[in-house]
């Protein structure tokens, strides 16, 4: 196996890795390669947005815990500005920017104490690379910093959600709302069909990551759309995965208005709400059959002696009527 350039290589400045570290270096190229492409501006800067779990696929090399180390020393540093701007509010992924002057700052620090001399080499890194020769990522960058030093991962936006065809599938954390959305379909379906093979939640979280962002659904629409679905016998057997939900969730929710609107109708009906007045009497079955030529009678044998017409006057008397009415 040929492990010599078969892949981009790694390159970092040596000058910035004796200023401020090897690790913290490779970082901050990264995430200022990062900047210059992030479409993502918020309060004059702009940012890049990634979770731990995408950063670990840029820097694969490194334990995630070594690599949160590395992120938490440079927040510490002050190099790094961690924001949160996103649309969710459980949704707890840092977005970072490079605050350029503290990191000129920290150069220029350390060369002071190992006692470097400013030669033309040095001033030429101090205006290029360490400081803020961006203007806070904007234009006029030396070349130096602009490649980035892993192979092109598209960038995690909200904006930039287009993918190239070489990158990465999307790793979602399991306790992000995507991923939690995912699954609960994924348990649903579950339930109907216990032989359902488990999909990809990664790929089925990144179709709920589109409705939010791009279709501009809530997460209690989409948990409604999924456990109404999953529960309707025609769509439980069609909506088999998030992509489908996506595709058809504009559907379902005209079919649940209409459902909905149906409920309404039927409750305000005259025949629903209708309720008869007055009080209702029992009337002995020989009364009933009293016109009757063969009379239906109970088992027990009526006795002969009982005063027909004066039981007849008694009950129109109970419901209210005269003999003559």
């Amino acid at each position: 196996m040929n492990l010599l350039i078969n892949e981009p290589p790694l390159q970092v400045l040596p000058t910035l890795a004796v200023a401020i570290g090897l690790n913290n270096s490779i970082v901050v190229q990264q995430v200022h390669y990062w900047l210059r492409v992030s479409k993502n501006e918020r309060d004059g800067h702009k940012w890049v947005y990634k979770t731990i779990d995408e950063w670990h696929e840029e820097f694969p090399f490194w334990s995630k815990r070594t690599l949160e180390r590395v992120i938490q020393n440079l927040e510490d540093m002050k190099i790094l500005a961690a924001g949160n701007y996103n649309k969710l509010k459980m949704d707890r992924t840092k977005w970072y920017r490079i605050d350029y002057e503290i990191l000129n700052k920290h150069c220029n620090d350390a060369f002071r104490q190992n006692g470097v001399m400013e030669t033309d080499k040095m001033a030429e890194w101090n205006m290029s690379t360490c400081q803020n020769g961006n203007r806070q990522n904007g234009v006029n960058v030396s070349d130096k910093m602009t490649v980035p030093i892993t192979r092109e991962y598209t960038e995690t936006t909200t904006e930039n959600t287009q993918r190239k065809s070489n990158s990465r599938k999307r790793v979602y954390d399991e306790s992000s709302v995507h991923y939690q959305l995912a699954n609960r379909l994924y348990k649903k379906i579950l339930w109907n069909d216990p032989n359902f093979k488990k999909p990809n939640l990664d790929v089925w979280a990144d179709q709920i990551r589109l409705m939010i962002e791009r279709d501009n659904r809530n997460v209690q629409q989409i948990e409604y759309l999924i456990d109404w679905s999953q529960n309707n016998d025609f769509w439980q057997s069609n909506i088999l995965s998030t992509k489908k939900l996506r595709e058809k969730a504009t559907t379902l929710i005209l079919q649940i208005k209409a459902d909905k609107a149906k409920e309404n109708k039927a409750a305000m009906s005259p025949r629903s709400t209708y309720r008869r007045q007055g009080r209702t009497e029992v009337v002995p079955e020989w009364f009933v059959n009293r016109n009757e030529d063969n009379p239906k009678v109970s088992s027990v044998e009526i006795s002969k002696d009982i005063d027909f017409e004066a039981e007849r006057k008694k009950i129109l008397n109970m419901l209210g009527r005269t003999e003559n009415a």
